[in-house]
């Protein structure tokens, strides 16, 4: 059986603190091997989307959710999972499309709106857990989730949680999958590559928090995507709230 070489966790412009077009995204992951990656912008699925009518790389629809427990990743989403829900009823509009629920950075204190204690109500509702992040620079934190993974015996995936150009050779090898069901098979069996993002991402990725914070407003080329606030805010608040029931 083929082994594919699988990014999870990268962001288009749609997402507020990103300067990648999926175009520009699809273009970096080629040149760096990657045969399907999980494009999962904040709270929308307009990115993934995009990049998977653009060919080149296989496109796993997903969203990394504004919870109000913290972030978590939906994979093979049909539908925007909309964020403030809690992190249960999160998870049941997951699996209530078939699709997976992962928790990304789980313990990564410079990571915004981690899960951190949250994810411990979570685990029998996730489906995989991120043991390491490429931009979190304190290893302790991807050491807690590998425990939490191991205890818990839910999948490990390594997470590229990419926002530059500049690609880290953070990635599964795995096994050829058709749906959620057959990756989420094929996962615990997946080798994890691990690489942190390099100096001038770390740079890049500064300039642009404190860019935000001194003018309030996104620097040059970030987010050109983004909805305006107010109008994610109105669609959020029209939608009905998922019972928390697992599903799927």
């Amino acid at each position: 059986m083929k082994r594919l070489k699988v990014a999870i966790h990268l962001h288009t412009h749609y997402s507020y603190d990103s300067n990648l077009s999926p175009t520009k995204l699809i273009d970096a992951a080629r040149r760096a091997g990657i045969d399907c990656l999980a494009v999962t912008d904040h709270d929308v699925i307009d990115g993934a989307l995009e990049a998977q009518t653009l060919g080149g790389a296989r496109v796993i629809i997903g969203e990394e959710i504004s919870s109000a427990d913290g972030h978590l990743i939906g994979l093979f989403l049909k539908e925007r999972v909309p964020p403030g829900l809690t992190g249960l009823e999160t998870c049941a509009a997951i699996h209530a499309q078939g699709g997976l629920a992962l928790a990304p950075h789980p313990f990564c204190i410079l990571c915004e709106n981690s899960l951190q204690k949250a994810v411990w109500r979570l685990v029998e509702h996730l489906d995989a857990v991120e043991v390491y992040n490429a931009q979190n620079p304190l290893p302790w934190e991807d050491a807690r989730a590998a425990r939490l993974a191991r205890r818990t015996g839910l999948p490990a995936y390594v997470g590229m949680d990419a926002h530059l150009r500049w690609l880290p050779a953070t990635y599964l090898r795995m096994d050829d999958f058709t749906d959620a069901q057959s990756f989420l098979h094929a996962l615990p069996q997946a080798e994890l590559f691990k690489a942190r993002v390099g100096v001038r991402y770390y740079a890049t990725m500064g300039l642009r928090h404190f860019w935000d914070m001194l003018f309030s407003r996104p620097l040059a080329g970030f987010g050109k995507k983004v909805r305006p606030r107010s109008e994610r805010d109105a669609e959020s608040s029209s939608k009905p709230v998922v019972q928390p029931d697992r599903m799927g």
